[in-house]
């Protein structure tokens, strides 16, 4: 009785350790590495996004998806989907390329704001899904560039 008594209560406290580490999932944090323009030809340009990935959690996670809007100097210009499936070590850092293709007309005001003004400000907002050994989280996203010139 005593041993089913043991065993029960080791159980009990191994799933109540992964409940508190499963609610202590915290998200990651993201920043511009870089934003280089790829291609600018007559009606669109191709612009390769460098995103860097901290995880500040104590197990790894895998960043299955980010979907998001892109905004130059606060116009919407863009909306896309990172389906870069990228495991993140506990406390390590990765980095996600991905390529955006901005169609002239689509962008018109932005690209028109940017070229007047010689500058250009660069922000995402999206939402990033994880893959954890103890479930499936989602958390918001928002990377914010300094001034581009």
């Amino acid at each position: 009785m005593k041993k089913i008594f043991l065993l029960a209560s080791i159980l009990l406290f191994l799933s109540s350790c992964q409940v508190a580490e499963r609610l202590a999932i915290a998200n990651c944090k993201y920043s511009f590495l870089n934003i280089v323009p790829e291609r600018i030809g007559l009606t669109s340009m191709d612009l390769k996004l460098s995103i860097q990935v901290d995880n500040p959690n104590p197990i790894d996670v895998v960043l299955d998806r980010i979907g998001f809007d892109f905004f130059v100097n606060n116009s919407k210009v863009f909306t896309g989907d990172m389906n870069n499936r990228l495991t993140i070590p506990a406390g390590g850092t990765e980095v996600i390329e991905h390529t955006v293709h901005l169609s002239y007309l689509r962008t018109g005001i932005a690209i028109i704001r940017a070229i007047k003004r010689k500058e250009a400000y660069y922000t995402l907002r999206g939402r990033a899904t994880y893959d954890t050994k103890f479930g499936r989280f989602t958390f918001p996203v928002k990377i914010t560039s300094g001034e581009i010139r």
